[in-house]
């Protein structure tokens, strides 16, 4: 072996050579230490490294703020930025007030994402118009006329009467500038587009936000359920669904062959609506639905048909939408598969078409379609009084000892379910019914029960199964029924005009069987951390039916010896109202929500509105309220026209509403609300 000695100088040049022979990309580093370099001396060697604490002169850069809340602007100060409350807001008294919305900042990103939403709801609104115009009834396209002529008529106005979910639009000429914003802004990134026929794509989440506050998702109310992109019929919630019910679409319904579809709507229905408005027998008529019999005189189709119209108001399934851009037509297509079977057996009366009316009659009222609705119930009374279902000469030759207990059992839950709808919408426009009580006892339904779990799992895995209460159900819906009809004869019968002073004493009188009927039912603190969803409901119902009276009494109450306290009386109520609303919501969300709420929502937002200003406890409970109400005005009609209201008192400054409750009813927090 032979062995080479090289100079130093020639060793360090080779292993130069081979460091950039494996790295030749970087370039080659020549160290030299102090003690090879002449030009500085050598140092001694300093004590280790310690990092001091920070000096106390040091003065840290100030932090520029770049967004002001919604108060300090419109008061023109200094704006110390977020957190909420900032210091000028919590100088001037207004920490309330103090809320920071970077959407209406034009300078980003998340503003431009809203104004291509704005701009979509535009072309949405502007389809809408050409589609009623074309195909839509003569009244309508004549009030939809009427409005775009009149003066005051803006575009939520406009929208509104076309079907849409709508929050404020902001001014086009705002959009124009973003417009402009957004092409400096994007550079030459263009934002795709579908057709002329579907609704602008979305851009994704990462490529509009730029920072970590922007990067909250903003919708607009129309967005959350009219926007259908070819993957929203896949989520996680569809393919992990397992209905409580399994039963066949055919030969029930021609609107699908979706067997699944069918047993999701049916199991929505059976475990968030039936429970409150019990119009057939759940057992009975499952297992004929399973067996398939169009023969059954128990299930029809068009008793189906208008079971799955009312159970589509629960589902966000995009199969359940005739017109995605309409918020309302859920369900809308086994409704007209309702109204086409129903023309063909309108001369037909039977147990199972009465139940189909009352069914189609609720799902009408969904859907703020009072009239039609209030003529499928009259049609259903008039079957109902040929029958013998209530009181009266024609109960006499319906002999019951011929029925079998099925049939009288269902006869009497068909009545009472008629007695009681037919009461609750009496009310709503303040008319007397003449319509006289069932002819067979409550207790006649029976006391058999079945048990409840919410469908879906919504946020836990399981539930713990839980007895549904349905006969206890009905006994306190026939209690209730029975003083709403004394509170009408009190109120509304032409016959017995009297003083305030003998209304007041009958009103009393009404008010103390109220009180009692509260008592007896479970309250918010008997109900637990999970409580029973139709046990709460009812109670909200009742709460509902005492508001009702006392509005009706201070509109009597000329002199005003008695408003002030029926006021606050009904102040209390709403309170309670949305204390019990607050259980469900922290048990089961938003997004399930039985329909018979309704009702309440908006009697005690028409309660605390108006309390405000002189309550300040009612804020909690009215930003309560607005969550459910803002959610479920997409699905019921009649609570989207009472947040329009509420929008259009604030803009017009009858009323002053909490910061929150504006940001929840101008629809940029509708995904958050969602959520809780």
């Amino acid at each position: 072996m032979v062995v080479l000695f090289l100079p130093e100088g020639l060793q360090q040049a080779d292993h130069t050579r081979k460091g950039q022979k494996t790295d030749r990309g970087a370039k080659p580093k020549t160290t030299m230490s102090q003690h090879d370099n002449p030009k500085f001396p050598p140092l001694a060697p300093g004590p280790p490294r310690i990092f001091a604490p920070q000096s106390p002169m040091a003065v840290s850069r100030p932090k520029k703020n770049s967004t002001a809340c919604l108060s300090c602007k419109t008061a023109k100060r200094k704006c110390s930025g977020p957190p909420s409350p900032c210091k000028a807001c919590i100088s001037a008294g207004s920490e309330n007030d103090c809320h920071f919305d970077p959407s209406r900042d034009l300078r980003r990103k998340v503003a431009v994402k809203r104004t291509i939403q704005e701009l979509t709801d535009y072309k949405d609104v502007l389809f809408s118009l050409l589609q009623t115009i074309r195909t839509g009834h003569i009244e309508k396209v004549e009030e939809l006329t009427a409005l775009i002529r009149d003066k005051d008529g803006s575009i939520e106005d406009i929208a509104h009467l076309l079907g849409h979910r709508v929050s404020q639009f902001s001014d086009p000429r705002t959009l124009s500038t973003v417009s402009q914003l957004t092409a400096s802004d994007e550079g030459d990134h263009e934002l795709p587009f579908m057709d002329s026929h579907t609704r602008t794509q979305r851009p994704s989440e990462h490529e509009m936000a730029s920072s970590p506050e922007e990067s909250h998702p903003l919708e607009s109310p129309q967005s959350a359920v009219a926007a259908f992109d070819p993957y929203a019929r896949v989520s996680l919630e569809s393919l992990c669904d397992i209905p409580l019910f399994q039963v066949p679409a055919k030969p029930w319904t021609n609107v699908t062959s979706d067997n699944g579809l069918v047993s999701h709507l049916v199991s929505l229905y059976f475990t968030w609506d039936h429970p409150c408005a019990q119009f057939v027998d759940q057992a009975v008529f499952l297992r004929h639905m399973a067996q398939g019999d169009l023969h059954s005189e128990v299930c029809t189709p068009l008793l189906v048909n208008s079971l799955l119209a009312m159970a589509s108001v629960y589902s966000d399934s995009p199969d359940v939408y005739l017109n995605p851009s309409n918020a309302f037509s859920r369900g809308q297509a086994f409704l007209n598969e309702a109204e086409r079977l129903w023309r063909s057996q309108e001369e037909h009366p039977s147990l199972s078409n009465i139940q189909a009316l009352l069914l189609m009659c609720s799902a009408l009222s969904c859907q703020g379609k009072r009239e039609l609705g209030w003529m499928r119930l009259n049609q259903a009374l008039v079957f109902a009084r040929g029958m013998g279902l209530f009181m009266g000469p024609e109960a006499e030759h319906h002999s019951q000892s011929n029925m079998t207990p099925e049939v009288e059992r269902i006869r009497t839950l068909t009545s009472w379910g008629l007695f009681s709808l037919n009461l609750q919408i009496s009310s709503k426009v303040q008319k007397s019914t003449d319509l006289a009580r069932p002819a067979s006892n409550v207790r006649m339904s029976g006391h058999d029960d079945v048990d409840w779990t919410p469908y879906p799992r919504l946020t836990q895995i399981t539930y713990a199964t839980q007895p549904a209460h349905l006969a206890s159900l009905r006994y306190g819906i026939a209690d209730l029924a029975d003083i709403m009809a004394h509170i009408q004869a009190l109120l509304y019968d032409e016959e017995s005009r009297m003083s305030f002073g003998a209304l007041m004493a009958g009103a009393e009188s009404i008010f103390s069987r109220l009180q009692k009927w509260l008592a007896d039912w479970p309250d918010a603190i008997q109900f637990g951390k999970e409580p029973i969803s139709q046990l709460l409901i009812l109670r909200v119902k009742c709460l509902q039916v005492s508001m009702d009276l006392l509005e009706r009494l201070v509109e009597r109450d000329h002199e005003g010896s008695m408003a002030f306290e029926y006021r606050r009386i009904s102040c209390q109520q709403a309170k309670e109202t949305a204390r019990c609303l607050r259980l469900h919501r922290q048990a089961y969300g938003l997004k399930y929500v039985p329909s018979q709420v309704a009702d309440s929502i908006q009697a005690a937002l028409r309660v605390l509105v108006h309390s405000l200003k002189n309550d300040s406890n009612a804020n909690e409970a009215f930003i309560e309220l607005c969550r459910f109400a803002i959610v479920l005005g997409q699905k019921f009609r009649p609570i989207s026209d009472t947040v329009h209201h509420i929008q259009s008192l604030s803009l017009s400054g009858v009323v002053r509403l909490p910061a929150e409750a504006v940001s929840i009813l101008d629809g940029s927090e509708i995904r958050r609300a969602q959520d809780l």
